[in-house]
């Protein structure tokens, strides 16, 4: 394996800091010191890192899936257009990860993936991000490679509150509020967001249109359309009658307009977002319980692509436009018990996941395809028992998980494979984890688990019904298993931090799309087995005044077991290469900053076949920085400050809603981007 020069560089730094930080642990013992940043967190939850509010607000907020592949060496983002881009942990992306919101599953409605999950979130509401990697999480349903919750905001007794105003290069702005307040009793929050960008252009001057796919290239409209326009309103109410029972409730509503996909032969014409909820839980009930909650939540996303933006340079010759639905209505009741030195965690959750999508003429305004997503009902009814047990030096978690997940298509199956004429799956799932972080001193642990996790086909790799007679779902598809070994660890100090963590990951029929060879031969969704595998290592030292140093990797192979019909490359597609990064950073109360380089390896171990692309390995340089006054926060920052043409991630999955095939478009990232915002909280 060749890699460059400064890759290389960077390995150097980081084991200089390896054998520093060896020698140091000898003679240096005390408390635990963390990222302030990228928090992990503590006994038993290796495998967890925890994003913050503050941290969120540092960077350019235009999307999470952005923020979070800055934030963690671990995570890539898939560049689809300005504004609803995909991240992956691992290897691992998409339907693999779940996404939730407070604890409630969040799906966007595009069979194309134009509205990632995360898209549909706007940061004022954030508190915090957990991100979970691996099979080590029995309390959430499908999350094969790991999930990401969004722990949002919660009402409080005091008067408070924020404003906070951003804005950038390509006349990016985004401005918002939230207040809060109540008394013993009850309490509220209410708060607001708007967004807006036009196109970014690339580090050579290209603007986000000239990435579109050849057969629907944008037209003079188009080509000076805004890349999104957003608007976002939330609130909560929550009564506490007693010191140990919160009863609350919240609603969320967002709208966008004009969303630009440039990846994509079509953009959205409009988006609406609505997400509810009820949870109640009450805590010291003696013998039964610790902590008791339930929770109610439903979150639709109405999804709406056109391409009237578009020029017809190729089939089909008129306009057309969807309408799209997906709603996801689920519940949980949980509840936590200690006994003696162990840590009981056990429920039950269940969700209905509904999915409907039709397309339409727009000259005619023919129902051109009643049956895009024939009204897919997926329902999942799930147990879960979670033990964590604590020694003098050793801690223990086990968790065992049962699913029943069932789905079925409301409509006729027009376009099915020969093979199967079903409209209905019934699946019974069983997942679990054994985990163990083993203390060699009181700074210096081990870390390990195996474990199995699952994923369910979704409703368009199952049922799609595209147009074409020969692309759509199969309902034949069996869910994905991961069996998953890790190994990690972590050694810190007073002055220093050093984690290292290495994964095995055996997929099991995992779900992978079959393209055509002939004019007859079917495009759609097929069961493979496979295996991806990696490492990272993260290092920050103290050095004078204030002044830290960050140096981190991570590398991750994906390989075929078995193949795909038509594809004769061993290579796994959307695994990325080799990520580095170094930086350095400066934190006082009053004044804070980062100046980081993040490196990126040639993606060509790719899987041409499935029509992914060789892309070239790239450097960037970004800044940000911060100053905080009394209630003030000013931060500003540049991303890309060498004005770089780049391209992050491969994303290979087909346009569906477009009905276009293999060798989608690849999004280069924006050129050098200033941003600027001003925060006053009170």
């Amino acid at each position: 394996m060749k890699f460059s020069y400064t890759t290389r560089l960077l390995f150097v730094l980081i084991w200089i800091f390896s054998f520093v930080l060896a020698g140091s642990a000898l003679t240096c013992a005390g408390s635990i010191t963390l990222d302030t940043i990228v928090v992990t967190a503590a006994k038993n939850n290796t495998d967890e890192k925890n994003i913050g509010a503050e941290t969120l607000k540092t960077h350019k907020v235009v999307d999470l899936a952005e923020i979070l592949s800055n934030e963690m060496i671990e995570a890539t983002m898939i560049r689809k257009s300005g504004y609803g881009n995909e991240v992956s942990l691992r290897g691992f992306g998409k339907s693999e990860l779940r996404v939730l919101v407070d604890d409630g599953l969040l799906e966007g409605a595009c069979g194309s993936r134009k509205d990632p999950s995360l898209s549909h979130i706007n940061i004022l509401t954030v508190d915090k991000i957990e991100v979970r990697q691996g099979p080590f999480d029995v309390t959430k349903a499908g999350a094969l490679g790991g999930s990401i919750n969004v722990i949002t905001k919660k009402p409080q007794k005091e008067f408070l509150g924020e404003v906070l105003t951003k804005a950038g290069s390509y006349d990016f702005l985004s401005s918002g509020f939230y207040t809060t307040g109540g008394n013993e009793k009850i309490q509220g929050l209410i708060g607001y967001n708007y967004s807006e960008s036009d196109q970014y252009e690339d580090g050579d001057g290209n603007k986000l249109y000239r990435f579109a796919p050849a057969s629907r290239p944008y037209n003079a409209k188009g080509k000076n359309m805004k890349a999104f326009e957003k608007h976002d309103v939330w609130g909560k109410l929550q009564f506490t009658p007693t010191e140990n029972q919160t009863i609350l409730f919240s609603y969320t509503y967002g709208k966008a307009d004009n969303i630009m996909t440039s990846r994509a032969g079509m953009d959205i014409d409009s988006e609406k977002t609505y997400m509810g909820r009820a949870d109640y839980s009450i805590t010291g009930l003696g013998n039964f319980s610790d902590e008791l909650s339930f929770s109610l939540y439903q979150n639709s996303v109405e999804h709406e692509p056109f391409d009237k933006y578009r020029e017809l340079a190729g089939n089909p010759y008129f306009h057309r436009h969807n309408e799209v639905k997906s709603t996801i209505t689920g519940g949980k009741i949980e509840n936590k018990k200690s006994a003696g030195f162990v840590l009981f965690t056990y429920g039950i959750d269940a969700y209905k996941h509904n999915w409907k999508g039709d397309m339409y003429r727009d000259d005619s305004g023919v129902n051109m395809d009643d049956e895009l997503i024939p009204d897919v009902n997926s329902y999942d009814f799930g147990l879960y028992l979670k033990v964590n047990k604590n020694y003098d030096n050793l801690s223990l978690s086990a968790g065992f998980r049962y699913d029943r997940f069932e789905s079925k298509a409301d409509e006729e199956l027009k376009q099915s494979i020969v093979v199967t004429s079903t409209n209905k799956n019934n699946d019974d799932l069983f997942s679990g984890y054994l985990s163990a972080e083993y203390y060699l001193m009181d700074n210096a642990f081990l870390f390990g688990g195996i474990g199995q996790s699952i994923r369910t086909p979704t409703a368009v790799e199952r049922y799609l019904q595209s147009p074409s007679p020969y692309f759509h779902g199969n309902p034949d598809l069996d869910p994905t298993k991961n069996r998953e070994f890790d190994l990690g660890f972590q050694l810190t100090g007073r002055t220093f931090s050093f984690r290292a963590k290495g994964f095995y990951s055996d997929l099991k029929d995992y779900i992978y799309q079959q393209g055509k060879q002939t004019a007859d031969s079917h495009q759609t969704w097929t069961n493979i087995d496979a295996h991806i595998y990696g490492a990272d290592v993260k290092i920050i030292v103290d050095i004078i005044s204030d002044f830290s140093v960050e140096t981190a990797a991570a590398w991750q192979r994906g390989k075929k077991d078995s193949r795909p019909e038509y594809n004769n490359d061993n290579d796994l597609a959307e695994v990325p290469p080799l990520k580095t990064k170094l930086a350095l950073h400066y934190d006082t109360q009053m004044l804070f900053g980062t100046l980081e380089w993040i490196h990126s390896e040639n993606a060509d171990n790719v899987d041409v076949a499935a029509g992914e692309k060789a892309l070239s390995g790239w450097d960037v340089v970004n800044f940000r920085g911060g100053w905080n006054y009394k209630m003030l926060t000013l931060n500003v920052g540049v991303e890309n400050i060498f004005d770089r043409r780049y391209a992050v991630a491969n994303s290979y999955e087909w346009d569906v809603v477009s009905g276009s095939g293999a060798n989608p478009a690849i999004v280069y990232e924006p050129g050098r981007f200033f941003y600027a915002s001003i925060s006053c909280k009170f």
